[in-house]
């Protein structure tokens, strides 16, 4: 069996709310999938001790640069990251700097600067919305800018398929 998210992430990797606003923002983003044939198997708040790869899990295709707009491969990001992690493979990589010189162009960017074929993120918190159905597929930006005002800082979303 697959699983779908949908995962609500601050825009700024580094910030995490507190645990009161990150319940009230789970709770409102839980009632989004209260509608009419709408349903939601699990909403939950989630901190991450570090920075953390919101993947897009089955979506991720491709990440191209940005400066030059070249696909630079997922080969070379997951290398990236698991250099990084000290060679771990396992569980959902952790990141302690975004910096990065891309291959292509030799320009100096940050992750969250590439561009991906799909939507990801890097956060330290994300509201993550499990095996949703829903009429609509996006969360509009009337929905994310009111979690946003409930967390107290703007968000972004990311889907996944795992």
């Amino acid at each position: 069996m697959s699983d779908l998210y949908i995962r609500v992430i601050p825009t700024d990797p580094e910030w995490q709310p507190t645990s009161e606003a990150a319940a009230r923002a789970a709770k409102y983003i839980a009632d989004l999938f209260a509608g009419p044939g709408d349903h939601v198997e699990v909403v939950e708040p989630v901190f991450h001790e570090r920075i953390t790869l919101i993947d897009g899990g089955e979506y991720m295709e491709d990440v191209f640069c940005p400066r030059c707009d070249a696909a630079i491969g997922l080969d070379w990001f997951w290398d990236l990251l698991i250099a990084r992690n000290g060679g771990r493979r396992v569980g959902e990589p952790s990141i302690d700097d975004l910096g990065v010189t891309v291959p292509c162009c030799g320009a100096a960017l940050t992750l969250p600067q590439l561009r991906f074929e799909a939507p990801v993120g890097f956060a330290r918190f994300e509201v993550s919305a499990m095996n949703w159905t829903r009429r609509v597929w996006d969360l509009s930006d009337e929905e994310l800018a009111a979690a946003g005002d409930i967390l107290g800082h703007p968000v972004t979303q990311v889907h996944a398929h795992y």
